[in-house]
This record gives C-alpha cells, structure tokens and sequence, in this order.
C-alpha cells in the first residue's frame, strides 16, 4: 500500500510540474493578479506534494487516510493540469480571434493589402517619428470603364492581381495599402528625387505585362502624385491631400507622377474660383455661343453647325470649356448649363428661320447630361411645342461620356434615337471601347477624333487609323466627320478618302452667331441642311 500512495503523489507531482509551464505561458500573456495568484498556489502545491512524499517514504506502513489523501492529492494534480491546459486553449484561440479580427480591421478584405485604418496609424507613427518619408497616391485610369464594359467581378480580380504583383516588386522599405475603390496610397522611407525616380520605373515596369483574367488581357495605366514630410507639410491630411492634387494632375497631362508643387495649390485655387463663378455666370447670361460650320465638301456648302460653348471674361479672356465643363459636372450645375445651351439654341434656329437658313446644330453631351432624365424630358417638351425639330438638332457624346454609366446612357440614347435626334460619336478612337459602343448604341455618325487628322502625314500609322474608321462608318452606315483639318493637304487627302464633313481651321474658327452666315457667304459655301 506504501508504493501504491508514493505512485499517486508522484504522478500528481507530475501532473503539477507539468502545468508549471502553461501556467506560466498565462501569467505572461495576461498578468492579472488571479493567475499569479494561481500560479503561487502551484508552486505551493508542488513543494506541498514534495513534502508528504517525502513523509510516505519514511514511514513503514500508510494508513487508510494517507491512502485516501494521496488520492485526493493525485485527482487535484490532474485537475490543475487539465484545467490549467484547457485555459491555456482558450486564451490562446480567443488570443487569436482577437488577431484575426486586428488584421480585418487593418487589413481590405478584397487585396489583403493594409486598408485606410492601417494607413492611417502608420502614417501617424510615421510623423511621430518625424523621419523624412514621400506619399504616394496611386490611381488606376480607366477603371470604372472595366467594371462598365466587362463587370465588376474582373474590376476585382484585376484589384487582386495588381497588388500582388506590386507587392512582391516593391522595396520592404515601402508601406503599399489600398485606401479604397482603386485608389491605393504607398509610404516610402525616401524623398531624393532620384530615389523617387527608381521607384516610379519599379512599377512602371511591372505594369507593361497586361493582366490575363478568364482570357481578357488588360493593360492597365496609373497615374500618381507624391507629397513629400515635412517639406509639403507635417500633419497627415495635409499631405495627403497634397499627394491627391499631384494624383489629378498627373491624371490630366498623362504622366506617370507628379511631385507636387505650391503652383498646383495655384491652380486648384484656380479651379475653386471658376466653379464658385459658375452660378453667376448663368444668373447673368454670361456665356456665349460660337459656332464653327461642317464643309460637306463634294458639293462646297454647310450641313451643320457645331455649338461651342465660351465664357468670355471682363478682360477679353475666355476661360476654356475644358476647364470650366469638367467642374461644372462635378459642383451640379451642368445640367443648368446644357438648359441654357439648348434654349439658346432653339433662339438661334429661329433666328436662322427668319434668315430662310434650314440648319441643323450639333449639341456637345456630358457624361452627366446622359444620365439625367430631365435632359431628354426638355427636348421632348420643346419638340412638342413646336420650338424644335429632331432633324435641327445633332447630338454628340464621347466615349468617355458613355463610359460613366453604359446602361443608362444606352436607355436615354435609344430614347431619343425612336424621337428623331441623330447621335454623333465625338472624340472616336481615343476611348477604351469604340467597337463595342458602336455595337450597342444607336450611333448615326462617327466624328474621328482632331490627334489622328492632325498627324495624317506623320506617318503611315495615323493615315491608317483615319482610313480605317472612314471605311469602318461607310460600312456601318454611319457618315463621317474628319475634326482638326487645318491644311489643304489634309483636306484633299481626306476628300480622296470620301470622308462626308470637313471640320477645322483651315475652312473656319468658331464665330460667334452674328459672323457666321456673313462669313460662309463670303466664302460662297451655301447653308443648307441637305
């Protein structure tokens, strides 16, 4: 009975030895009082069982109660043991549960990559630290076009792909998260111009391989803007913001980055005081309508006329569509500007009636004018109101119009295609789709964009392209318009290629509505609609 009592404590003594570690793993985890107070008790008990161990091996003969004891002992030695291991699990999953849904937080569930939350607080330890380091405000052009075209399941696996392939190119040195949509945002540990440089090839030349998803090949562009801590600034939505101005105008003159500059602020100054300008400009009828004529040029006269819009200024400046059209769309008041163009020209096609002159005028759409219903509401009104004929009136959208929302612009050209209005495909062959927008829409004429006539005797390559879309609308049954013919050997050249309507300076800058019809008569064009 001896060695069945010294068995049982020494297993229990066992037992508690083997929960020292664990024991000790959950105060080191945890350091709360309650399990340093758990593991003092062990250690008690450890000596304590060491003690009547000791006891049973020096006496002759147990008794009943020291068997009984030793059982005791030996049951409490594999409680502690189990419970003591059964903590240690469950600390130790919710330990990882808690990590799991850290690197959520931190973590975009679509790349993996760190997300604005992760940005965000490195960024602030970043300037804590007060280490030189650049920003970097990564943006994918074009992108909305893909989800439009082909769906949003390749926009995110081209997500997918494009982070993994950058990360494994970029430097350790780097901090690359996705801060939302395809907006992404880099921390570099430098801000030596060249070093920035060597950076911008690394991605650059990640990016030539086109990205294959299900046997669709996209070549993807970025532009980026960079912001450099602290010379640009030494908090971070400062910076970053700064890094977003560079991003813009990065986007807008296509180049790989930009570093930002205080004249950037100058212009983005610029841009705010334009669109503050704009409501004021409509309340006091500021702007003005030019028109440049469309030479069909078999038979030398006018088919149409293109409205362009021009903001003339007290100092006999204008400000450019290009500038003002783009924040108009994004502060709302473009569709007040499309209205005062269409009233106006329903004006001047009454006044061509007085004058016998049967024209028609083209109309440039913006990507918001094809979304709004109410744009096509109002020329239905005023067709009914016998204010305007659908053959007066030719409407023109761009590529990157349609772009913005396929599906509605498709229901709101259909539309007004069944009401009359012929549509015009403006700018063709520099957006991301032309054939399949020529598929899908109710496209009556295809104007080739001003860089390829422009540039026809630069080479065989834009000869081609121009010869190409020509052959392309004959067969499509759509007429052609060649824009930018500014010499007469581009006009002959395009008039051997039967293009329909020649547009440019060489036949007429856009004039005002007073100059126009004394200026095509001196011209001896005559101004008729067919």
């Amino acid at each position: 009975m001896n060695i069945l009592s010294i068995c049982l404590v020494a297993f229990g003594l066992i037992f508690l030895s083997v929960s020292l570690k664990p024991a000790i793993k959950i105060y080191k985890q945890e350091r709360s009082v309650g399990w340093k107070s758990l593991l003092l008790l062990i250690i008690f008990f450890f000596f304590g069982y060491c003690a009547f161990l000791y006891y049973l091996a020096h006496i002759p003969n147990v008794s009943i109660i020291e068997i009984c004891l030793s059982s005791i002992l030996f049951g409490g030695s594999i409680f502690v043991f189990m419970v003591i291991n059964f903590s240690l699990r469950s600390i130790e999953e919710l330990h990882r549960i808690a990590q799991q849904e850290r690197h959520n937080a931190l973590h975009d569930s679509l790349t993996g990559l760190p997300n604005r939350l992760h940005f965000t607080e490195t960024v602030s330890a970043k300037v804590i630290a007060a280490a030189p380091f650049s920003v970097f405000v990564l943006d994918l052009n074009d992108f909305k076009q893909i989800n439009d075209v082909v769906g949003h399941y390749y926009g995110d696996q081209l997500l997918i792909k494009l982070s993994k392939r950058l990360s494994r190119v970029l430097p350790e040195d780097c901090f690359f998260s996705r801060v939302g949509g395809d907006e992404f945002v880099l921390l570099f540990d430098a801000i030596e111009h060249v070093e920035i440089d060597a950076l911008m090839a690394i991605i650059d030349k990640a990016l030539i391989k086109p990205f294959n998803i299900n046997s669709y090949n996209f070549n993807v562009r970025i532009s980026t803007g960079v912001s450099l801590f602290p010379y640009h600034s030494s908090t971070i939505a400062p910076l970053l913001q700064k890094a977003d101005t560079a991003m813009y105008e990065s986007k807008k003159q296509q180049v790989p980055y930009r570093l930002y500059s205080h004249i950037l602020d100058h212009d983005a100054k610029a841009r705010l005081a334009i669109s503050s300008k704009l409501h004021l400009a409509l309340a006091e009828n500021q702007f003005q309508l030019y028109y440049q004529p469309l030479i069909k040029l078999q038979k030398t006269k006018v088919h149409h006329f293109e409205a362009l819009l021009r903001w003339p200024q007290a100092d006999g400046s204008f400000i450019p569509p290009d500038k003002f059209i783009p924040l108009a769309e994004q502060n709302g008041t473009i569709r007040q500007v499309t209205l005062w163009v269409l009233d106006n020209i329903t004006q001047h096609l009454a006044h061509f009636a007085e004058q016998d002159i049967d024209a028609c005028v083209h109309i440039n759409l913006s990507a918001r004018d094809l979304q709004d219903d109410g744009f096509s509401t109002r020329l239905a009104g005023l067709v009914r109101e016998g204010l305007l004929s659908p053959a007066q009136l030719v409407l023109e959208v761009t590529e990157t119009a349609i772009m913005a929302d396929v599906a509605k612009t498709r229901d709101i050209l259909s539309l007004l295609s069944r009401q009359g209005f012929k549509i015009s495909l403006d700018d063709f062959g520099t957006g991301f789709s032309s054939l399949s927008i020529l598929r899908e829409l109710p496209i009556n004429q295809i104007k080739i964009d001003r860089s390829f006539v422009m540039a026809m005797h630069n080479g065989n390559t834009n000869n081609a392209i121009v010869r190409s879309i020509v052959f392309l609308a004959q067969n499509l049954g759509c007429s052609v318009v060649a824009e930018g013919v500014e010499s007469k050997a581009i006009a002959a050249e395009l008039a051997l290629l039967r293009c329909d309507y020649l547009q440019g300076y060489y036949y007429c800058k856009p004039l005002p509505l007073a100059l126009v019809f004394p200026y095509c008569e001196q011209q001896g064009w005559k101004v008729a609609l067919q």
